[in-house]
């Protein structure tokens, strides 16, 4: 399991507020999705760096679909950092949101051919 942080300073907007985790593991470790999602948020918490209260903010989680439209946004998350950092994955097989977004976050799981990863966006604009 491996854990990237990604602060403002990361994004081509000098004065972004947002941020991005990423947290990938191979599936072949782990029996269903929710076994990936509860190591990565322990995983998480057990880093004094990215320590947030993972585990708890998410306990009680309910998988919903992320549709195209929110993929394709969390996707642009990506390109806005663009000129400092490149990211390049499989093709996301399927997509399911953690608990129901909000203005100001979101957090998902994508499932590729071989990885799972925890995808959370935020900003505090």
């Amino acid at each position: 399991m491996i854990a990237f942080s990604f602060g403002n300073e990361c994004f081509n907007t000098p004065n972004s507020e947002e941020m991005i985790y990423l947290v990938m593991a191979p599936k072949a470790l782990y029996a269903y999705r929710d076994d990936f999602v509860s190591r990565a948020l322990e995983f998480l918490d057990s880093d004094d760096e990215l320590r947030c209260f993972w585990t708890e903010e998410f306990r009680d989680r309910v998988y919903t679909p992320v549709s195209d439209k929110d993929l394709e946004w969390l996707k642009s998350r990506l390109e806005k950092m663009n000129q400092k950092i490149t990211i390049v994955y499989e093709p996301v097989l399927s997509a399911v949101h953690l608990i129901p977004p909000e203005w100001d976050d979101m957090t998902v799981v994508l499932e590729t051919a071989a990885e799972y990863i925890l995808f959370s966006w935020g900003t505090s604009v």
